[in-house]
């Protein structure tokens, strides 16, 4: 994701480039596999480096969108989908890159949804303007800088931080998770800004791969595994580290470790908790702070965390049943990744709250459960809760596939 300036004319076709790739897979083939160097036991997660089948891929006329004419002051919003399932050749888990690029609908003035592509930035503020009311952000350890704007729209949840909750909280070394849209002018503005972490503190997220639990009664755990999707370390001495997105990690909890929920302003359904360590399973994104610096070297790297938050998850998968007679409404979504079924997860109950989008792979807003039928593939971003019969999602976003991507939006 970014956001660039370009020169005015036709573009005939688009070129990526490709280097380097990381990944990280959990062997489920019940044997041991050989990934370069490395040996990956069964059912045991593995960083490794594949083998690059080409360096580029190349979208071009006919192929649409292209050709197209970019006009000065007139910002065009291309998506890219990288598909993952297409990407991986099964033979030996090399990479040739494939790729689609779709145009969306511009951005409108208004701030209204359709058309509007939502983009979720977590980083470290660094620089703020007052008088322009617009701040940048460092996204992860590596990644691109972003300049973002507020207006009286935007709602500021710092908690007990800040109570003025306005643009007045923010403050440079903070980490923050930005949610924001592209106005007509192709800048970002945000319409929500949520406090993480103050200066020089840090904090990592990632998916939970497995739990290891302390007793049979209350199911709680002792330490679960994830791997890292996501790191933000600025300054003092309880760094993590240079170790790479998509690392494993074994996570202690220490005493008394406190458990959240980012509800990013939605209101979910009774019943729905992640209150203590029997809350946690496999396929949970969860935002972590740690107490120090992390212990052993790759791949047997281990932290202990005092909070433990949850944050919304992404999978695909193929409606089975629709229940618009329940309250709240709901889907049963099957056929979900063997990341999943391997854990015994085999379905999963997904509420649609009143705030729920439903929205196409173009980004164009749908009716919602009316138009589902069993078979259809869908993409859903939420919180994933562990609950009796199979686990609930509850829905912030539901993508309607043409066909399965392997992607999440």
């Amino acid at each position: 994701m970014a956001s660039r300036s370009v020169p005015t004319g036709a573009y005939s076709g688009l070129m990526v480039s490709f280097a380097n790739p990381r990944m990280t897979i959990q062997n489920q083939t019940g044997a041991t596999l050989t990934l370069g160097t490395k040996a990956c036991s069964d059912q045991q997660v593995c960083e490794f480096d594949p083998k690059l089948n080409q360096s580029s891929v190349t979208v071009q006329a006919p192929t649409t969108p292209f050709p197209i004419t970019l006009a000065m002051n007139s910002p065009l919003v291309l998506k890219m989908d990288f598909n993952i399932d297409t990407s991986i050749q099964q033979s030996d888990l090399s990479i040739t890159p494939a790729i689609s690029v779709v145009q969306l609908p511009p951005p409108n003035s208004s701030g209204g949804n359709q058309g509007d592509e939502d983009m979720e930035l977590i980083g470290q503020v660094a620089s703020i303007d007052q008088t322009m009311h617009t701040f940048t952000i460092q996204s992860g350890m590596n990644g691109p800088s972003f300049t973002i704007s507020a207006d009286s729209t935007t709602q500021f949840d710092f908690g007990t931080s800040c109570s003025a909750e306005n643009f007045s909280c923010l403050q440079t070394g903070q980490i923050v998770k930005v949610d924001a849209k592209m106005k007509p002018d192709g800048s970002l503005l945000a319409f929500e800004v949520k406090f993480f972490q103050p200066p020089n503190q840090m904090s990592f997220a990632g998916t939970v791969t497995s739990v290891n639990t302390v007793n049979t009664v209350n199911m709680g755990a002792s330490s679960f595994q994830i791997v890292l999707f996501d790191e933000e370390s600025f300054g003092g001495g309880d760094e993590m580290g240079s170790f790479s997105m998509g690392a494993p990690l074994t996570i202690n909890l220490a005493p008394q470790a406190t458990f959240s929920i980012d509800t990013s302003g939605f209101m979910f359904p009774s019943g729905l908790n992640f209150a203590s360590a029997a809350d946690l399973m496999v396929g949970q994104e969860v935002r972590l702070h740690p107490t120090g610096a992390p212990t052993g070297t790759p791949p047997n790297l281990m932290v202990t965390v005092d909070q433990v938050q949850l944050e919304p998850s992404f999978v695909t998968g193929s409606v089975t049943a629709v229940n618009t007679s329940s309250n709240p409404q709901s889907f049963t979504l099957g056929s979900l990744p063997s990341f999943l079924t391997n854990a015994g997860i085999t379905s999963i109950q997904v509420d649609v709250l009143a705030t729920t989008q439903f929205e196409t792979e173009e980004d164009q807003s749908f009716s919602g459960l009316s138009s589902f039928k069993p078979g259809d593939m869908v993409s859903v971003r939420g919180p994933l809760f562990k609950t009796m019969t199979m686990p609930t999602m509850a829905a912030e976003k539901v993508v309607k596939r043409s066909t399965s991507s392997g992607t999440s939006d």
